[in-house]
């Protein structure tokens, strides 16, 4: 067990975004309290940061390798999976649950991103009499850029490339979701300012928060 533990954890890098203050630098212990707060790790000195490097004027990617025992158990074919990880002194947490929370996260941060871009599109609307005409994500965000939106939004939370379609008297503006299939039932899309598939920011379905098809 303690060995199938090591084989999953070993060579495991975290690449996190860390926001720092521009008076003072971000120095490795810092990171690694930060890393080990950010994911319950009771125990920073599990976490080892290998390097830091500077990627803007308040963010940093910092890559560590994290010291971790897992726990796995097998199936009835005898297969093995990882059940659950441990965070700290007796602590463990079920590797289903942090899969959740991660999905969930983005969920609510792509269509943070999406509500984003359909304001950008209405406004974009105003000025011209028509939404922006094109097939891809990529011509969309040529004509958003910079004036009706300030930053470049060109893939959902799973780095797939949005997809849109538009002419002049409306569009659509979907992420394939979680599974990266297009068509499927946790597509987040946007039709004509209004959200039409997905879960919103508030955690409901957009039939719950009001929205029509």
């Amino acid at each position: 067990m303690k060995n199938a533990s090591r084989m999953i954890f070993a060579g495991l890098v975290l690449l996190l975004i860390l926001g720092f203050a521009l008076a003072r630098e971000l120095g490795a212990r810092e990171a690694r309290d930060r890393i080990a707060q950010a994911l319950g790790i009771g125990e920073a000195g599990r976490i080892h940061v290998k390097s830091i490097s500077l990627t803007g004027n308040k963010d940093a990617v910092v890559e560590a390798t994290f010291d971790g025992a897992f726990h796995l158990s097998a199936d009835k074919n005898g297969n093995w999976a990882v059940t659950e990880v441990r965070t700290g002194d007796r602590c463990w947490e079920s590797v289903e649950l942090i899969r959740t929370a991660i999905r969930k996260e983005k969920v609510l941060r792509t269509t943070a991103d999406m509500r984003a871009i359909a304001a950008a599109l209405e406004a974009f609307h105003r000025d011209h009499g028509s939404y922006v005409q094109g097939m891809s994500g990529a011509v969309l965000m040529d004509r958003l850029a910079p004036r009706y939106i300030d930053r470049l939004v060109r893939t959902d939370a799973w780095s797939h490339e949005f997809e849109y379609q538009g002419g002049r008297a409306g569009y659509k503006l979907a992420s394939p979701g979680p599974d990266g299939k297009p068509g499927t039932g946790d597509d987040i899309v946007y039709q004509n300012g209004k959200q039409t598939g997905g879960a919103s920011e508030s955690g409901g379905t957009p039939e719950s928060d009001g929205a029509s098809e």
